[in-house]
């Protein structure tokens, strides 16, 4: 093996993806400068108002992160395959889990017992890889589908690229997919990122916020930016719900916590979810 190569492609590739975060930095907006005074502040508030739009009680405390990167790596297959019970049928394409339970698992039709034991099937090393390394989303879940995105040592992802879907129907547990993040690092030092108040003012600045509209909640994590020679950047984000007033759908959107601008591969709309 030609590790003189490898250690070049791995040159390249760390080059690659800081010259890309440079540029990015580069373009960051003043949403994030700290002499922005509170005269526009309030004003902002006033139009928010003023087209109808309610929000929650939202923090006004900025948070921190980092750019992070990991390897397009699908190897995590391999060890799923080894360490679940040979009795779920399972299937693996574009990093995505698939699994069928041949004898689904029988849950409560109370909600608080039904979760509980969802949670145990998770847990369960033999049921789902790494299943203790996802943690429960209630935002994203309803009766029949309970999300749980997966945890790193910076904090929790809202990503496709790290969530575990398990599928409940006739209060059993019947299927699941699952999609994993391998070998997370930092690729920069770490930055300060809006505040949830300041990611929602940066939705209706970029009029990403619709009138008579009310937002939710707004929620916290990493999320995926962009494929960069072979790995896969992630940054700190805000994910948050919008429910029409008029059509009571729901849109989820996220917001790039460094830049405020709107991450536009994850926005999404669905029907209001009955929360689990």
């Amino acid at each position: 093996m030609d590790f003189k190569r490898i250690e070049w492609i791995f040159l390249i590739v760390f080059i690659g993806i800081n010259i890309f975060l440079g540029v990015e930095i580069f373009q960051t907006p003043t949403l994030l400068s700290p002499t922005t005074s509170s005269g526009a502040t309030a004003d902002l508030n006033t139009e928010i108002k003023a087209d109808n739009i309610k929000l929650p009680k939202l923090s006004t405390e900025q948070k921190d992160g980092y750019y992070l990167a990991a390897k397009t790596d699908n190897t995590w297959n391999k060890e799923a395959s080894a360490e679940l019970d040979s009795s779920l049928a399972s299937s693996f394409e574009d990093n995505t889990l698939s699994v069928s339970l041949t004898d689904p698992v029988k849950v409560s039709h109370n909600k608080k017992e039904k979760l509980a034991k969802i949670k145990r099937f998770v847990n369960n090393a033999k049921n789902v890889y790494q299943g203790k390394k996802y943690q429960y989303v209630a935002e994203l879940s309803n009766g029949s589908e309970y999300t749980f995105d997966q945890e790193s040592n910076y904090g929790l992802t809202y990503s496709e690229g790290a969530r575990l879907r398990i599928q409940v129907k006739n209060d059993q547990i019947v299927s699941y997919t699952q999609t994993y993040i391998q070998n997370l690092s930092p690729v920069r030092e770490r930055q300060t990122t809006l505040s949830a108040k300041g990611a929602i003012d940066a939705l209706y600045t970029y009029s990403e916020l619709p009138n008579n509209s009310k937002v939710l909640w707004a929620k916290f994590g990493y999320s995926k930016l962009i494929d960069v020679r072979g790995s896969i950047v992630y940054i700190p984000v805000w994910t948050v719900a919008i429910e029409s007033n008029n059509t009571k759908v729901v849109t989820i959107k996220q917001v790039n916590a460094f830049t405020g601008k709107l991450v536009q591969d994850n926005s999404n709309e669905t029907d209001n979810k009955d929360v689990a």
